[in-house]
């Protein structure tokens, strides 16, 4: 029997509502409430490469660490060494330039030093309560996460985790079915996709022209997905400041918004610059 009562749930949610008890939600710091991040959720962001969709995913999730320090994170990344992100974070927290740190000591002033010494006594507790993926990255290897504690789980990319079917596209949908499966103990999944390429007027990866369809092998993951997010980037894409949209293109559980960002690529580093809550007219129904 797979099946159990509907209104035992139902009484449930009854009972924590007459108790004022409110869902948890991870959200909160430079995204604010207009990125979804919770328990039970799969969130999707979709961007072409150099969009900061990793700088973003790493910078929500360890904002969150600080907020909450009973929460873990688990991070399967198949592209970065362990290694790189962290340095990343360094960057982010101490506004030291990650180029900078790799040269070595002798291209830092004593206060870039100093500052970097103290965002790495920050970062501490956080790290304490991070765990990283290592290969194989692979479906198999997520499902594992079952035996663990939830907390909040990035997986970066979609596209680059691979399964038991030898079809690419196939591959995400085992995939996105596995994340469902560790949703439903609780994890708050953060997944990050790579994009189809556009055939508008501009070619390549048109910003203009992303939506929840631009997701690559996106069948499955549009209808998987609780909230879905693509980053446009407005500026040139060689600029070290670049001006990018967090544009929610599903939400479950909420009003879509359009969120304006700054990201500092030296920094690894994303700051707010304003925010739109789109009329209530102007549903998910509408914009897909």
């Amino acid at each position: 029997m797979t099946f159990s009562k509907t209104s035992a749930a139902l009484a449930q949610w009854l009972k924590d509502l007459s108790e004022g008890k409110t869902e948890v939600s991870y959200s909160g710091g430079t995204f604010g409430e207009s990125l979804v991040l919770a328990p039970g959720r799969i969130t999707v962001i979709g961007a072409p490469p150099g969009a900061g969709k990793t700088a973003l995913a790493t910078q929500a999730a360890f904002e969150a660490l600080d907020r909450l320090p009973e929460l873990t994170l688990h991070i399967a990344n198949a592209e970065m060494e362990i290694e790189q992100l962290l340095t990343r974070e360094l960057a982010r927290r101490s506004r030291v330039s990650a180029a900078k740190m790799n040269k070595g000591r002798d291209e830092l002033t004593s206060e870039e030093f100093e500052a970097l010494i103290l965002a790495y006594e920050g970062l501490v507790p956080a790290i304490k309560r991070t765990r990283h993926m290592v290969p194989p990255f692979s479906c198999e290897e997520l499902g594992e996460l079952s035996l663990v504690d939830p907390g909040i789980l990035i997986v970066d990319y979609l596209q680059k985790f691979r399964s038991a079917a030898s079809d690419t596209r196939a591959g995400v949908d085992e995939v996105m079915t596995c994340l469902r499966e560790l949703a439903l103990q609780g994890w708050a999944v953060l997944a990050l996709s790579a994009t189809t390429r556009s055939n508008g007027k501009k070619g390549g990866h048109d910003p203009e022209g992303l939506s929840l369809s631009s997701f690559k092998e996106s069948g499955e993951i549009e209808f998987n997905a609780d909230a879905a997010y693509v980053l446009r980037n407005k500026s040139d894409s060689h600029a070290d400041v670049k001006d990018i949209d967090l544009d929610c293109v599903k939400n479950r559980a909420g009003p879509l918004t359009l969120l304006e960002l700054r990201f500092r690529g030296e920094l690894m580093r994303f700051e707010p610059v304003s925010y739109t809550h789109l009329p209530a007219h102007e549903t998910e129904a509408d914009l897909v």
